[in-house]
Parts: structure tokens; C-alpha cells; sequence
């Protein structure tokens, strides 16, 4: 009979969440016996806060109101776990810029870590860096979330790359099923001087979605050999933003390839747009747009 409870034990879905204890603590859900961790629709999964080196690695977390939450930390590492089925709602226009502890997971606070070989699906959102600075989201998959897939706000000198981001739509009375409602693949809010390489964001509200105000406009950041295609509005949105650099990027049967509405010093080069619904790259009220070895020729103001 106590075989029987041990292994039940280590079978059954656990429910309790965990708290990091301690600076370089390694939280092995698989091999503390507890892979699976499901809520009940509140709290949060995993919570690590004010720790340094702490690393997280074989979780499945799902049924709480934030899958993982690391704040105010340092050198963490989140590898090879699953965040999926937490918080989702759909209905109404997110807001870029608002506090959403909601979703898959959030750093809130962090730098210098990493995020790895993680899914993030079927949330309100599913990766969020949040006032954090030198991090690296690198082979993640934050696919079929009603809003989100990569978000950084209010974060500095991250690195976003080889991630996948497709499927990132929303639905809202004002654009109907599936109508974008500011929804992407990858978003950035008053976030500067970023990397964001190789990743593909498709059949999203944008693929790339850069700011909708000039108090949350990104600055300097390289947008390198991403895949954006088949979004419901544009495979690239970066209004108000100055000294962008977009190079050789896929961006195929969107409404604009690039909508650069109030830019300044952007680089445009070496991309490939085809299928355009309205137009490849429009420009308006903008200035000091570079276009080199691109697919199109202009970007009209």
C-alpha cells in the first residue's frame, strides 16, 4: 500500500504552488516528483522572487491566473517547461501598455537571465518582460495565445530570438471574431535598444506590433530575419519610434508589410514582401526613411 501512495504520489497532478527558497536553487518539477502542476483558476504556479540563480526546468504548469512569476531576480533561468491553459479571455481591445500579471509567464524586474525551450499556448499572453533589462528568450514557442505572444514593456537591451509566435489572435465587438484587437505575435512597449532575430510570428494581429502612442514608442532596435507572414493588419507596426533597423525580413500577404506612421531614422533593408492586401510599407508623417534592397521601391508619407 505504500508503493501504491508513493506512486500515486508522483503520477497525480499536484496542485500546491511552489516558492523558490533560495538563491541557486534548481525547481526540477520532474525530478522533485511533481511534473504536472495544475490551479484552480487563481494564484500563481511558480513564484520566484528577490533570487539570483535560480533555475526552473522540467515544469508543466497550467490552471492558475500566471503560470510563473520571477520578479525582482537575477541569473534565473526558465528552461524545457510547458505554461500552457492559464488565464485567457477574449472579447475586447487589450491595451499595449497596461499591467497584465495574467497568462503563461512574466518576469517582472529581472535581468540577466533566460527563458528556453519553453510553450506558452492557449493563455491571455503567452511570455511577458516587464521592466527587466539583458535577457534572452531564445527557442520558445508562444503560439495560439488570445493576445500576446512575446511582450516586452518597459524593458532595455533584451534578446528575442528563434522563437516561434503564430496564431496570436483576438476577437472584440468593435473587429469582430478574430479581428486582431491589438493582438501580435511579438510586441514591444517602451522598450529600446532590443534585439529581435529569427523569430517567426504569422496568422497574428500583427506579426510585429512596436508601439501605438509616442509615450510608448521603442527606440534602436534591430528587427533581423524574422518571418512575419499572414497577420490581420501588418507584418510590422512601429509608430513614433526613431532609429529602428529592419533588415531582411519575410513578409508575405498582409495588410501593409510595414506601417511606419511618425518614424524617424529607420532602416529598411534587404526585405521581402509579396501579397500585400493594401500596400507593402507606408510611412506617414514620418521622416529620414532608408529603403536599400528591398522587395518595393517606396514608402509613401
Amino acid at each position: 500500500m505504500h508503493e501504491l501512495f508513493l506512486l500515486l504520489t508522483f503520477l497525480l497532478p499536484s496542485s500546491q504552488p511552489i516558492f523558490a527558497q533560495q538563491d541557486n536553487q534548481v525547481i526540477d518539477c520532474q525530478a522533485e516528483g511533481r511534473p504536472v502542476i495544475v490551479g484552480n483558476g487563481a494564484e500563481t504556479g511558480i513564484v520566484v522572487q528577490n533570487r539570483t540563480g535560480v533555475i526552473i526546468q522540467n515544469c508543466t504548469v497550467k490552471g492558475f491566473d500566471l503560470g510563473l512569476l520571477v520578479a525582482d531576480s537575477s541569473n534565473v533561468i526558465v528552461r524545457n517547461s510547458n505554461f500552457n491553459d492559464n488565464y485567457v479571455d477574449d472579447n475586447s481591445i487589450l491595451d499595449l501598455g497596461t499591467w497584465l500579471p495574467k497568462g503563461g509567464m512574466m518576469f517582472h524586474n529581472v535581468t540577466n537571465s533566460t527563458i528556453q525551450n519553453v510553450t506558452a499556448s492557449n493563455n491571455v499572453q503567452g511570455i511577458q518582460v516587464v521592466n527587466g533589462g539583458g535577457n534572452t528568450l531564445r527557442a520558445n514557442d508562444t503560439s495560439r495565445n488570445r493576445g500576446w505572444g512575446i511582450r516586452l514593456l518597459n524593458s532595455t537591451n533584451n534578446r528575442v530570438e528563434d522563437n516561434t509566435a503564430n496564431y496570436n489572435n483576438r476577437s472584440c465587438p468593435e473587429w469582430g471574431h478574430d479581428g486582431g484587437c491589438e493582438s501580435a505575435g511579438i510586441v514591444l512597449v517602451n522598450s529600446d535598444n532590443s534585439t529581435v532575430v529569427g523569430n517567426t510570428a504569422n496568422f497574428s494581429g500583427d506579426g510585429i506590433y512596436q508601439g501605438n502612442t509616442a509615450a510608448r514608442a521603442s527606440h534602436n532596435n534591430s528587427f533581423y530575419w524574422n518571418t512575419l507572414n499572414d497577420n490581420v493588419a501588418n507584418g510590422v507596426e512601429a509608430t513614433f519610434s526613431h532609429d529602428n533597423r529592419f533588415v531582411g525580413n519575410e513578409l508575405q500577404r498582409n495588410n501593409y508589410a510595414f506601417w511606419l506612421g511618425y518614424s524617424t531614422w529607420a532602416l529598411v533593408s534587404g526585405n521581402y514582401s509579396t501579397g500585400s492586401r493594401v500596400m507593402d510599407c507606408r510611412a506617414e508623417h514620418s521622416s529620414n526613411i532608408v529603403l536599400d534592397g528591398n522587395t518595393f521601391v517606396d514608402c509613401p508619407q
